[in-house]
């Protein structure tokens, strides 16, 4: 899958690392310079590589750097499912075929910054540079293996007084950006969609039934500039039309895009049970581009300009 070489999309998360909820009152605390630590110590072990997905992908971390506010890596993904590439010319109108090795697979890097001082609620701003096979979640998974190693556990006396083990739980999820009703005053609505998800019996008879997931989906295509008002009457209408739209409110789901001023488009899904709806918060995505020479696929060490506009973009967030 190829990649931008002009710009790149920015996921702005908030990552939590604790204890299981029903630890002891005295398991020992982990903070981000446990994760860092054990980051850093698999590379210099040659221990980072992490094998998922049937073997058929890799994700490894080799430089981790402390600098100034943030901790910054480079993430590396491997994917063998990736087809060759085709590159089309546009003056002869030829097209030029590149297969892959049957040992062979895409191969990408995304830094990543996470800040060190952590919000009051813990959490640490976290942004990933998004690209194949690397984003949020993926990066969550990643940071729980790394972690699990028997290593980089922590004891302490159990009730019996025999040494307990725990490690490190990890919780990363969009960071909160603006509110909808901030997002609105210099944007344009897109869209509202609505989702339902229902069951239905395919075949009518109560033993050995077949259930099957059906999903509605309906789009209010709005395209314009409104104001705080209009915007809430909207929002109320949608919320009376999904009564009506789906069986259980419980399982469907009411999402807004805007178009901001930049030309991003940003989706999120509004919580019905909310009574203000416009005060509800977009997760942040940022884009950075204006680079002086086109961006690689992957990198081999960190990328100066990069690293740059991502540490713009972490400074503030989260005091």
């Amino acid at each position: 899958m190829a990649v931008p070489s002009n710009y790149r999309w920015i996921a702005v998360g908030s990552l939590l690392i604790r204890n299981r909820t029903n630890s002891a009152a005295n398991a020992p605390e982990f903070s981000v310079n446990d994760l860092f630590t054990a980051l850093s110590d698999r590379s210099g072990t040659n221990r980072q590589w992490r094998s998922y997905g049937g073997d058929s992908r890799l994700m490894w971390c080799e430089h981790c750097a402390d600098e100034g506010n943030f901790y910054r890596l480079l993430l590396q993904t491997g994917d063998k499912n990736v087809a060759g590439v085709s590159f089309f010319h546009f003056e002869n109108k030829e097209s030029r075929d590149v297969e892959k090795e049957e040992d062979e697979g895409g191969h990408y890097t995304a830094h990543v910054l996470i800040k060190k001082q952590p919000e009051a609620d813990g959490r640490h701003v976290i942004l990933v540079e998004k690209v194949p096979g690397i984003y949020l979640s993926s990066v969550k998974d990643h940071f729980a293996w790394v972690c699990n190693d028997p290593i980089y556990q922590k004891s302490a006396p159990g009730p019996d007084g025999r040494l307990k083990s725990y490690r490190a739980i990890f919780e990363v999820d969009g960071f909160q950006a603006q509110t909808l009703k901030d997002a609105l005053e210099d944007g344009v609505l897109k869209d509202i969609e609505f989702v339902s998800f229902e069951t239905e019996n395919l075949d009518g008879h109560d033993e050995d039934e077949l259930i099957d997931e059906v999903v509605r989906e309906a789009v209010w295509k709005v395209g314009k500039r409104v104001n705080g008002e209009q915007a809430r009457g909207l929002l109320d209408k949608a919320k009376a039309f999904m009564d009506d739209f789906t069986d259980d409110p419980n399982e469907s789901q009411l999402f807004v895009r805007i178009k901001t001023a930049s030309g991003q488009i940003k989706r999120t899904e509004i919580d019905q049970s909310k009574v203000e709806l416009l005060e509800q918060a977009f997760v942040q995505n940022e884009v950075i581009g204006d680079f002086d020479q086109p961006l690689p696929p992957k990198y081999e060490e960190f990328h100066g300009q990069v690293l740059q506009k991502m540490t713009v973009i972490g400074v503030g967030l989260g005091d």
